[in-house]
């Protein structure tokens, strides 16, 4: 599938964004958090498994430095810039989490980092924002994106915290519930919304609510179940069962590639078909 390198792009760098974000998020909570320091080597490995889809994508990967060169007029140039921000600020901030220096200069390197991937996410964003597909023009694109960026980011730093640091953290599967209750909300009036556009948008929406509406419907269902699963794995007697916890990240994972899956093949150009 031609769309595969920019869905593995597109996710692992979202999950690696999420996962910094919520590491500093609970760091400014409260000081003395532990120092996270799996989460970040799993976002830093996540990032680069990102990079590396991108280059694949390009048709000249070497080349990949020279677009660049327009970042003032480019969402894709943008997009490449902070990527590759993110990824050295995060392996500045992972050299210095390990060996123990420059306290001050660590948690400059996290913020910056922070900022970079929300920049990158928010490029990567308006990249589609601003093609001839109208599936991806409205600002379903942009909630999206962050939204995945916030679950898969729970995901991994949850996962990365360990036994022990898990039942330390805030209830972190109510706050991915009302995420993805949020975008189940807006999903009918993005639906309608291209409806009512001509040409290429009722062709999306006719996808989604005709073609694909079993995969749609699939793809929320498994983010339902695998937000159920996460809060049983914080419940009672199964908060020590790990296999509840790790059916649900596969669940969800499995849901939020679907998704991306469905963002790219309900995209239809403008025109396509036309005589």
């Amino acid at each position: 599938m031609k769309e595969m390198p920019l869905i593995i792009f597109t996710l692992s760098m979202q999950a690696a964004v999420g996962a910094v974000l919520w590491a500093i998020f609970l760091r400014l909570r409260d000081k003395e958090a532990s120092a996270y320091q799996t989460n970040t080597l799993c976002a830093l490995i996540l990032s680069a498994v990102g990079i590396i889809a991108s280059l694949l994508h390009l048709g000249k990967p070497f080349l990949a430095l020279t677009s660049m060169s327009n970042f003032m007029g480019s969402w894709l140039s943008r997009e490449i810039f902070f990527s590759g921000g993110f990824f050295v600020l995060l392996a500045v901030f992972w050299w210095l989490e390990r060996s123990h220096k420059a306290h001050s200069l660590k948690e400059t390197a996290g913020y910056l980092a922070c900022l970079s991937g929300l920049a990158a996410v928010f490029a990567m964003a308006k990249l589609y924002m601003e093609t001839i597909i109208p599936a991806w023009q409205s600002a379903n694109t942009l909630i999206d994106f962050y939204a995945t960026t916030l679950v898969l980011g729970a995901i991994v730093f949850y996962v990365s915290s360990g036994q022990k640091g898990r039942e330390k953290l805030p209830r972190l599967e109510l706050f991915v519930l009302g995420i993805v209750l949020v975008q189940i909300a807006f999903l009918p009036n993005y639906v309608a919304g291209l409806g009512a556009m001509a040409g290429a948008g009722q062709e999306s929406a006719a996808l989604l609510a005709g073609g694909y509406s079993a995969a749609v419907s699939l793809r929320w269902l498994l983010m339902l179940g695998g937000v159920f699963l996460f809060l049983i794995s914080r419940t009672g007697k199964f908060s020590g069962q790990k296999s509840f916890l790790y059916t649900a990240v596969g669940v969800l994972v499995v849901g939020e590639i679907m998704g991306r899956y469905l963002f790219y093949t309900s995209g239809i150009p403008i025109g396509l078909g036309i005589l």
